[in-house]
């Protein structure tokens, strides 16, 4: 793989650094293997531990000369993805450097941060690692140039996810980042809100993280199994956005996917009054 650090070097970004990985490699295919990119990166090790300290975790010196990344044994393969690169991200971000004799060791939580503008210095890098990551994974271009379908769906996450070898979560997020469309994917668990994915001109929603999701949805009495997704259905904006929003929405639709363990996602898409 033609992809070397001394190539990265003095990329600060994030977002900058997964882009130049991409354009030095343009035909990386969208399920690439990641454990050879990481090798061209010098980390030559990435293996399974048994452990419940943490998710994964990545072994350097203080200089970054080279590193191993660690990964909790037992994981789903799009899980484990995900977590080895968020690790590499840790390694390549030149800021985020280990303190004398500790790993970076990476909890669950720690690969749902998003607030890369946090005060917190722990959330902060975690979360330009999920950053970095989530645009290796799942480029924008490339994701906007593998969607098919006439209309925003649940059905062409799904797809995606696959395509790109991800989970369904971590590609709602990629989706919602790539589609042109006015879109809000929700991850429910047991009813209520866990998370919540916003186009950036999808309307601020109402409902907050962790509320039961609205009586007059689809959503709150779906039923559906594990896998199978509702039809696409026309639905009242204010289940969902404020009073002021909905006079600047023309429609609205919901669409509901079954998961298993509690879980369900939501996909909301708006077509934006003219007036």
């Amino acid at each position: 793989m033609s992809v070397s650090r001394i190539e990265l070097d003095g990329i600060g970004s994030p977002l900058a650094l997964a882009q130049k990985i991409h354009e030095l490699a343009p035909d990386l295919a969208p399920d690439f293997d990641l454990a050879e990119l990481c090798s061209s990166l010098d980390i030559p090790s990435i293996s399974q531990v048994q452990t419940s300290a943490y998710e994964a975790a990545i072994i350097m010196d203080e200089l970054k000369a080279q590193g191993a990344i660690l990964v909790a044994e037992g994981r789903r393969p799009e899980r484990r993805r995900f977590s080895i690169a968020h690790e590499l991200g840790h390694f390549l971000i030149e800021t985020h450097r280990p303190r004398a004799g500790e790993p970076f060791a990476c909890a669950l939580a720690d690969l749902h941060q998003t607030d890369t503008r946090a005060a917190d210095r722990h959330r902060r890098i975690e979360a330009e690692a999920n950053r970095f990551a989530a645009a290796l994974l799942m480029p924008p271009a490339k994701v906007r140039r593998a969607m098919t379908a006439r209309e925003p769906s649940l059905a062409e996450i799904v797809t995606l996810a696959r395509k790109f070898a991800v989970s369904k979560e971590a590609m709602a997020r990629g989706y919602v980042a790539a589609s042109r469309a006015d879109v809000a994917v929700l991850v429910l668990q047991h009813g209520r809100i866990k998370s919540i994915y916003r186009s950036g001109d999808f309307p601020w929603i109402e409902v907050p993280l962790g509320a039961p999701v609205p009586a007059a949805s689809i959503a709150a009495d779906h039923g559906l199994a594990s896998g199978v997704h509702s039809e696409i259905e026309e639905c009242e904006p204010e289940t969902w956005l404020s009073h002021r929003e909905c006079a600047r929405v023309e429609a609205m639709t919901e669409q509901v996917l079954g998961q298993s363990n509690g879980y369900a996602m939501v996909l909301l898409h708006i077509e934006r009054s003219e007036r």
